[in-house]
């Protein structure tokens, strides 16, 4: 895990998997690296697994901003 770039296209899909509501936590990268696999997202389910844990939050808060649905981050 390590710094990665944060691309337009993992932060637009990670706000559709934020509005999906399938996603019981969004620090949950480990369920987020599965639905992303499910959505058929392999730029995402890449970026989560290379990307080290302030990275992800970075990417998580940005998607929350252009997700639609409400999200609460701790």
């Amino acid at each position: 895990m390590t710094r990665v770039d944060i691309t337009e296209t993992v932060v637009a899909q990670l706000a559709e998997i934020l509005d999906s509501g399938e996603l019981d936590q969004p620090t949950n990268w480990m369920g987020t690296q599965f639905l992303a696999q499910d959505f058929g997202f392999e730029e995402l389910a890449t970026f989560v697994f290379e990307a080290d844990a302030a990275t992800y939050y970075e990417a998580v808060r940005r998607a929350e901003k252009q997700a639609e649905t409400d999200i609460e981050l701790p």
